[in-house]
């Protein structure tokens, strides 16, 4: 003891070590020991007593069990404290490190790791600044901590946000406490995550066999951590639902979530009605131009297993947008979205793998499902996975709602047959276009189109070649124009065009007029060609409302009618 006590005393004056800076975190740290449980200037260090019930212990072993297994031949210690720097759980990887370790100095549950083993670490470092830190080999004041490097990342209550305890991981590497530090940080979020949910039916169980008060204060404290975050969750996804625009749904809904449960890549994808799945939104690691692109059927015939509440085995998603393997992901249906549907707070951790034969069929009503994936090789535990399904379902719901309502709109808006703006929205966005320029003193002209003959078209052909002709014509329409003209169908077979400029309004009037001409619809008698009669008239300052526009082009387009068809008049 009077050895570390000399080495410390120079450690602290001397100027022959240089400890890159830390000194200062050193001394506070070492400071704050000495109020700990198991004072560092014990000789012998005492065992002190350990709530065995405490959340925090069985939230996090798991979790360090899981991460110990990633370096079972590596020279690696894990180590759970509490607030005070008493060890609740350790994990070795090299069992040869592990004792040395132990042989050191007790890494075992009660007693103080911080600062009897190696002089000052991680731990107690941490500890007395409230953040990560990291501490090499050199920063250390004992001779047995010259060779060992550590980092200690203290675990915050995610509602309270007082520190609950801290992670650290120690191995014999002089110049591994950055990679250290990135694993202590990395794994005291997922453990703060796991905290959220801690409070479960197991915990109840466990206060209904007898438990003491200790028992009752854990579960009161989980408890309110539960209700909290269902609180919270909740809000999100009622604001979530108030808006139409799914891009901000997710962007309002993940910011609590990724705070919850691990989020790398989210996909929201969409099954219209009996056809193929596409990906309608993206969050997080997605490449952006895998928004409308379809899913392969193989991978959507799996999501729906997957949300549909099957176990399904593999690792990669294989979702558009992503080439890189996701460790583990989840499928999260919208509420009412599969028939099947199996509730998603208890549905399973799901990954991908290449579909099974028989794999499921497009759904037959319109379907939302949310995946969501993460590269975290712990994957989602058991309670993230139950607050993941209970808060991704209602964002799910959202989106499909938000979807429904666009469709909705759209069809009130669209031409059905022609997929253009109907009479009543073309002459909203016509209108808007008429007041935009009589503002700003600019061009516009008006064309209205007219196929030729077309009663006689469907008296000979019947009314489903008539309809074929009115969708190529519509399509022809649609090629011809220029970006940022309009054009709607009217009714029937005619159809109206907004363009700005004026100029060269009757140059792309021509231009139309020789398409369709040239356009050919198979039939049983032969291949038909259709003619467009076509009338133009400009914006002119007797011209004060649009009605006056339209109704000088629909004049001009009877006269090229009555001057043979298949021409262009202006008016």
């Amino acid at each position: 003891m009077v050895g570390l006590e000399r080495a410390r005393e120079r450690f602290f004056t001397a100027d022959v070590v240089e400890p890159g800076g830390v000194r200062d975190l050193i001394w506070r740290s070492w400071t704050r020991a000495r109020g700990f449980a198991v004072p560092v200037d014990r000789p012998d260090p005492v065992q002190v007593e350990v709530n065995w019930g405490v959340p925090l212990e069985r939230v996090a072993r798991p979790v360090l069990r899981h991460m110990a297994e990633q370096f079972q031949e590596c020279a690696v210690v894990a180590a759970l404290v509490d607030p005070d720097g008493i060890v609740l759980a350790h994990f070795g990887g090299d069992p040869v490190f592990t004792r040395q370790m132990a042989e050191e100095g007790p890494i075992v549950r009660g007693f103080d790791f911080s600062e009897v083993v190696v002089g000052t670490n991680g731990i107690g470092t941490a500890l007395a600044v409230g953040r990560p830190v990291m501490i090499s080999a050199g920063e250390h004041y004992s001779e047995s901590g010259g060779a060992v490097s550590c980092a200690g990342a203290p675990l915050r209550d995610p509602v309270t946000g007082e520190v609950a305890g801290l992670v650290n991981f120690t191995c014999p590497a002089k110049d591994a406490s950055p990679l250290l530090l990135a694993m202590a940080t990395s794994t005291a979020a997922q453990i703060e995550r796991e905290l959220l949910t801690a409070a479960g039916p197991g915990d109840l169980e466990v206060l209904a066999g007898g438990g003491g008060p200790a028992a009752l204060r854990t579960l009161v404290a989980a408890e309110r951590r539960r209700r909290v975050l269902a609180e919270r969750l909740g809000r999100v996804t009622m604001r979530a639902a108030q808006t139409t625009d799914v891009r901000l749904i997710l962007a309002r809904a993940m910011s609590v979530a990724e705070k919850v449960f691990p989020i790398d890549a989210l996909w929201v994808l969409r099954w219209p009605a009996g056809a193929p799945a596409r990906v309608i939104a993206t969050y997080g690691d997605v490449e952006p131009r895998a928004v409308g692109t379809e899913v392969p059927a193989d991978v959507a015939g799996l999501v729906l297993r997957a949300a549909n509440g099957e176990r399904v085995a593999g690792r990669a998603a294989g979702l558009p947008g992503r080439s890189r393997p996701a460790a583990a992901w989840l499928a999260v249906p919208a509420p009412a979205g599969l028939a099947a549907e199996r509730s998603p707070a208890g549905g399973p951790m799901a990954s991908a793998a290449p579909a099974a034969a028989g794999a499921p069929s497009p759904p037959a009503a319109p379907t939302t499902v949310i995946v969501v994936a993460t590269d975290s090789p712990a994957g989602y535990g058991p309670g993230q996975r139950a607050i993941a399904g209970e808060f991704l379902a209602g964002i799910a719901g959202a989106c499909g709602n938000a979807c429904r309502f666009l469709e909705i709109s759209r069809q009130a808006t669209i031409d059905p047959l022609t997929g253009l703006p109907n009479r009543r929205h073309f002459l909203e966005l016509a209108s808007a276009a008429f007041r935009r320029c009589r503002a700003d003193n600019l061009e516009m002209a008006v064309m209205m189109i007219d196929i030729d003959h077309f009663k006689r078209i469907n008296d000979i052909h019947g009314h489903s070649v008539g309809d074929q002709v009115i969708t190529k014509v519509a399509t022809c329409i649609a090629s011809t124009l220029h970006e940022g003209d309009i054009a709607g169908r009217m009714g029937g077979e005619e159809f109206a065009v907004v363009a700005e400029p004026a100029a060269g309004a009757m140059a792309l009037a021509e231009r139309l007029r020789t398409a369709v001409s040239g356009l050919a619809t198979p039939t049983p008698a032969g291949a038909l060609t259709a003619t467009v009669s076509v009338g133009v008239a400009s914006l002119a300052d007797r011209d004060a409302a649009l009605a006056d526009l339209l109704d000088r082009s629909d004049r001009a387009m009877y006269q090229a009618k009555h001057t043979g068809r298949d021409r262009v008049v202006q008016a």
